[in-house]
């Protein structure tokens, strides 16, 4: 999220189709959309999550996003070694599913707790 000032939407949706990664130098994000958690009573087809286009943007529109080299490279060994998921997800939870906003909360707080200055 940091290298490519995205949205945790946007990275929950994040595809490998949407990822340039050259195997040196700097890569490509053509992000599309997000996934967005808003419960099976809020939605049309009674699903827990939908999919929506870039935050004030057109339905079709997309954000061309350059990434540094060392996220590429992270991108890279994240695909290599965990692969992707049969629709081309990067990132999922255990069963394969959409990662849920508790967990990746979860994973900041202890990312802050570790590494970050506290002041």
């Amino acid at each position: 999220m940091y290298y490519a000032a995205m949205r945790p939407a946007e990275v929950i949706h994040l595809r490998l189709d949407q990822c340039h990664l050259p195997g040196s130098g700097w890569g490509l994000l053509i992000l599309s959309g997000g996934v967005v958690t808003s419960g099976k009573e809020r939605t049309d087809d009674g699903a827990v999550r939908e999919v929506h286009s870039l935050k004030r943007r057109a339905a079709t529109a997309t954000r061309p996003v350059p990434i540094p080299p060392q996220f590429v490279r992270m991108l890279t060994a994240h695909t290599e070694h965990l692969g992707v998921v049969p629709d081309g997800r990067l990132f999922r939870n255990m069963a394969g599913d959409y990662v849920d906003a508790a967990a990746y909360g979860t994973a900041w707080a202890r990312a802050r707790e570790l590494a970050l200055i506290r002041m």
